[in-house]
């Protein structure tokens, strides 16, 4: 099954239906690509303290293709406990922390 690596970081097959019914044809296969890129960001989110960073994969699963500097350059620009605890709070944050990054 296309996307199974993403069991290891504790997603199960209805996230992966979510993921490929909310993304369009060419994500999803960068996601079936790029499967060391996307692993190494998940790893890093989680281990930065991110505990629903399956949540954001399911909902924003296009910003975990971004190289991984360009990725751990965005946990850098906020404070750690505020980033974690907002995120908790809302997926959707990181998103618009990304978005933040991205212009300016």
């Amino acid at each position: 099954m296309v996307l199974e690596y993403l069991y290891d970081f504790g997603l199960d097959s209805r996230d992966v239906d979510t993921i490929k019914d909310n993304t369009d044809e060419a994500t999803f296969s960068e996601l079936s690509l790029f499967v060391g890129l996307v692993s190494e960001n998940i790893k890093y989110m989680k281990d930065f303290g991110v505990d629903n960073y399956s949540q954001v994969v399911v909902k924003y699963p296009e910003i975990f293709l971004r190289d991984a500097e360009s990725f751990k350059n965005i946990f850098s620009k906020f404070d750690k406990d505020d980033l974690i605890s907002k995120v908790d709070k809302n997926p959707a944050v990181f998103k618009k922390m990304v978005d933040f990054i991205d212009n300016n």
